[in-house]
């Protein structure tokens, strides 16, 4: 006779004692495990090259320091990231965490010698509903970041989406899909898009020019490989080596994977690279981190701009899973300009399509240009 066998729960589900415990720390500061405290120039060109970014601004430290007004190098906006990478998280033990966005507020450019401390604490804990594993928990987090002297770099605002990884996987949302396999005319128009990537540069960017509709040059990253995955991940984790891994997982069991077949823990992130890892709480293959795709909007941006304006605001929304093979089409629109206490901003509207045309991450950001007009402050100009 057939039966219908019930799967195995593996792993721990949403209680309202656990999410009590969580909403207990809001407020707290939390302890972090910094990955970089100075943004040496070695520090700043990893950043660069390891989301892909080939604007000389960031990538050429003799472009920022002779041919621009910020007379020294410069890091990317988002290298933040890796001084802390934003991810607030505390409690839930055993339920998954899925980095689902962020909004970052930068006060200064990062430049090269900067040390760089970075807080962080919960702000909000909120419970959910969704196709992807019915309850689920949205943790609000703040992070600042300050320099040697005590200024304030920037602040982020990260959400991070608690699921259950058993309901996830019965549920099996994205049980469907694929990694994607490229025609020659897909790979193509993939590598003629790098080759065509603009750089704004030295050019200004005036607000006068500027106008509602006028579209970003669109912006190429992947197909995503193993290497991607191992040089950004190695950018943005302070890794837990040996035995330091081991005492960790002996305090904290419900943060190691268990290999079944081998009898031993490993990190959840290799989620990153293994499938049945990633299949353990309902991806179907291995996956990104999603900083990757707030990196690259922000690349998106710096590139429009130009190397005389400043990104002064970016808020990046993740709205599907983003997989090993995938591409990320990068494209944006102005939305609008403000002329307001003697600065000048443009206002964007920003996304991610896949390959299939999948919109994975949506967003704004506002930026600092420059203006014909000398009443108006130069972009980054502290009175």
């Amino acid at each position: 006779m057939l039966t219908t066998a019930v799967p195995a729960r593996k792993y721990p589900d949403l209680t309202a004692e656990a999410i009590q415990e969580a909403r207990d720390l809001i407020g707290t500061p939390l302890r972090r495990r910094p990955h970089y405290t100075v943004a040496t120039r070695d520090v700043l060109l990893r950043w660069a090259k390891g989301g892909g970014s080939r604007n000389p601004l960031y990538f050429d430290p003799s472009h920022a320091e002779f041919y621009t007004h910020w007379a020294g190098q410069v890091g990317h906006p988002s290298a933040l990231m890796a001084f802390d990478h934003t991810f607030v998280a505390p409690k839930l033990a055993g339920i998954h965490a899925l980095y689902a966005g962020v909004t970052f507020e930068w006060s200064k450019q990062i430049r090269a010698g900067d040390v760089i401390r970075a807080t962080a604490t919960l702000t909000a804990v909120e419970e959910k509903q969704g196709s992807f594993c019915g309850p689920m928990v949205l943790q609000t987090g703040l992070v600042e970041y300050r320099n040697q002297r005590g200024d304030l770099v920037a602040t982020a605002t990260p959400r991070v989406m608690r699921t259950p990884r058993d309901a996830a996987r019965e549920r099996g949302k994205y049980s469907g899909l694929e990694r994607h396999r490229y025609t020659p005319a897909e790979f193509e128009r993939i590598i003629a898009s790098y080759q065509r990537e603009e750089f704004r540069g030295s050019k200004p960017r005036y607000v006068e020019d500027l106008k509602p509709g006028d579209q970003l040059p669109e912006v190429v990253k992947g197909p995503l490989t193993t290497e991607d995955m191992n040089f950004f991940v190695g950018e943005i984790n302070e890794t837990l080596f040996f035995r330091d891994f081991v005492a960790h997982v002996r305090r904290h069991p419900a943060d190691a994977y268990w290999h079944e077949d081998k009898g031993m823990p490993d990190t959840w992130d290799a989620s990153f690279l293994l499938d049945k890892v990633a299949q353990e709480f309902g991806f179907p293959v291995a996956h990104d981190t999603g900083l990757q795709r707030v990196a690259w909007l922000e690349f998106l941006v710096t590139n429009w701009m130009g190397d005389l304006a400043m990104l002064r605001r970016l808020d990046v929304r993740l709205t599907h899973p983003f997989f090993h093979a995938d591409t990320a089409w990068l494209r944006g629109t102005v939305t609008g300009t403000e002329i307001r206490d003697r600065r000048a901003f443009a206002d964007l509207a920003v996304r991610i399509e896949n390959q299939v045309g999948v919109v994975v991450a949506i967003g704004a950001a506002r930026v600092e240009v420059p203006s014909r007009d000398f009443n108006i402050l130069q972009p980054g100009l502290v009175l």
